[in-house]
């Protein structure tokens, strides 16, 4: 198989499209939701929600790779340092989330106005994640409230568009998951492997350790890179 720039080139154009078209998706949705007396809470400043661990595709962290300035790529290489050594011996899934949230903080792509840094290219991931309750429920730690507490929240969840027992907007994750998995076979076709997980990890293998020119020399080479940076890692990075 030859894997080409212009093979990458076309990943990064159904990355595109693929956003593009969520993002006319959820504009519908919201508006229809909305004419029906539905609330949502999303909004230019709330940020509650980057502070959950983002992960995505390749391709679409290619694309927000581009777009870093020197500030942003230090964050993110400090993001992804600190990650890394918070993932000693983590093996289970809901251990890292829950490390994720109480100790990196928010996302590094934060400006400081709280606002997302490369909104333009944010991934699917972030654009599927609607909310139906106030911005302080994206922030909270459910693990620490108190049984009544939890009581009183979902019963007030409107079960018949979120993901229960989460306040976000089912069908709209159901569909940025449905597009992140087509992009996956794709790449698969076109390079013969799939490479997936933490945004802030992908962004610094590919800022500092040339993970794209990996992709071109192959598979072998992309998991040799990632064991080299210390990344390779079940919960932070995949490859199929």
């Amino acid at each position: 198989m030859t894997i080409t720039t212009e093979t990458i080139g076309q990943l990064l154009d159904l990355a595109k499209q693929q956003q593009t078209f969520l993002e006319m998706f959820v504009r519908s949705w919201v508006d229809d939701y909305r004419l029906t007396g539905g609330a949502i809470f999303c909004g230019k400043g709330c940020r509650n929600c980057c502070s959950l661990a983002v992960h995505t595709g390749f391709a679409e962290a290619l694309a927000v790779a581009r777009r870093l300035d020197q500030e942003q790529a230090g964050s993110v290489e400090r993001y992804a340092l600190q990650l890394r050594e918070l993932m000693q011996g983590v093996t289970e899934l809901p251990e890292y989330l829950r490390l994720h949230r109480r100790q990196m903080g928010f996302c590094p792509l934060l400006n400081g106005a709280g606002e997302c840094g490369v909104y333009a290219s944010r991934p699917l991931t972030c654009r599927a994640l609607v909310s139906t309750r106030e911005s302080n429920w994206c922030g909270t730690d459910f693990a620490r409230l108190t049984s009544a507490e939890r009581d009183a929240f979902v019963e007030g969840l409107d079960r018949k568009v979120v993901a229960f027992p989460s306040h976000y907007v089912a069908v709209l994750q159901e569909s940025g998951k449905e597009l992140e998995g087509a992009a996956a076979k794709r790449m698969g076709r076109e390079l013969g492997f799939a490479l997936y997980g933490n945004l802030g990890v992908l962004l610094h293998l590919i800022r500092g350790h040339a993970l794209s020119d990996a992709c071109l020399a192959g598979k072998d080479e992309v998991i040799r890179v990632i064991a080299e940076a210390g990344f390779d890692h079940p919960l932070i990075v995949t490859i199929s």
